[in-house]
């Protein structure tokens, strides 16, 4: 009887111990994966619009010097928007590193736990490494070598440089530059968010496997 209480406690401390991490990730989430703002959004593709709209002056004549200035103020209010999805972008990029990170320690961790389990048992098995990792490493990196291509403000400093030239500012250069940024913000969220179920995953098969290893060794 008191080998159950230990055994008891000791997953119960282990559990515990998981949704503890399990909170403290998604506090983390709640932070930094945000998905792109509706309302934001809204405007920018207005202040685009609208500035798209105004590049027709450019066949006007006196027209172009208009278009002129109404792109410079569209294109800075665009700079501070594209520089803030950028670092929305770099946050969420971040915290799926981290994530992966974690999820590679913990499934090193298995492998032990599964290692020293065999072991209690006086089993001798061959304990491969989980695949996980490996490709969360690959679409991490495939994420990384699209990175400039990918970074808003680089896009829209462009889309802004073109918009000021005449007759060439006429194609709808910073709606384009717009969706896109739109896009990127969304496709980072999603690969975020989309790693937090295999982080749980990974810690709740990392308390399972370490309470059947207390068991087995107070058993043994």
């Amino acid at each position: 009887m008191p080998t159950s209480i230990e055994e008891q406690h000791a997953s119960g401390l282990s559990y515990a111990r998981t949704r503890k991490e399990l909170v403290e990730i998604q506090t983390e989430a709640d932070r930094s994966v945000k998905p792109p703002s509706g309302v934001l959004y809204f405007f920018l593709y207005g202040f685009s619009i609208a500035g798209d709209i105004i590049d027709l002056a450019d066949f006007t004549g006196i027209g172009i010097i208009v278009s002129f200035v109404v792109d410079i103020f569209i294109g800075i209010v665009l700079f501070f928007a594209g520089r803030a999805a950028r670092d929305r972008i770099k946050s969420m990029n971040q915290f799926q590193d981290s994530l992966h990170r974690h999820i590679e320690k913990i499934e090193r961790r298995i492998v032990t736990l599964r290692n020293a389990y065999a072991r209690a048992l006086k089993v001798s098995r061959k304990v491969k490494f989980l695949r996980k990792p490996v490709r969360k490493l690959a679409l991490r990196l495939s994420r990384i070598r699209k990175s400039i291509t990918r970074n808003p403000l680089t896009r829209t400093m462009a889309a802004t440089i073109l918009d000021l030239i005449p007759y060439v500012g006429i194609f709808p250069w910073r709606t384009i530059s717009i969706y896109m940024m739109k896009r990127d913000e969304m496709r980072a969220f999603q690969e975020a968010q989309g790693m937090l179920p295999e982080y749980q995953a990974a810690k709740e098969e990392e308390a399972a496997e370490a309470s059947q290893l207390a068991e087995a060794e107070s058993s043994s």
